[in-house]
């Protein structure tokens, strides 16, 4: 997806991002950045937690290491950043 792309969610998509505690914006090597949105909720435990979900994006971007330039992972509610990834490593 480029960035001068657009795309309509659904209603179930547009409510997951609306329920999810964090967001990660991914900014990959070849110049293209997608956002993504935290799952926080485990198949036995129905009640959203936060290191859950964030834990989930780290291991999400680190999986891409070879390919992403930044990330940044942000507290959805209130859009302050959490975690950077850059250069092979958090900060």
């Amino acid at each position: 997806m480029s960035n001068n792309s657009t795309q309509t969610r659904s209603n179930a998509g547009q409510n997951f991002a609306t329920q999810a505690l964090s967001k990660a914006i991914v900014y990959f090597i070849d110049g293209n950045s997608r956002k993504f949105f935290s799952r926080d909720k485990s198949r036995t435990q129905m009640v959203p937690n936060r290191t859950l979900g964030v834990n989930r994006l780290k291991k999400m971007i680190e999986n891409w290491h070879d390919n992403v330039q930044t990330a940044i992972i942000y507290d959805n509610t209130t859009d302050q950043e959490v975690l950077r990834y850059k250069n092979g490593s958090w900060s």
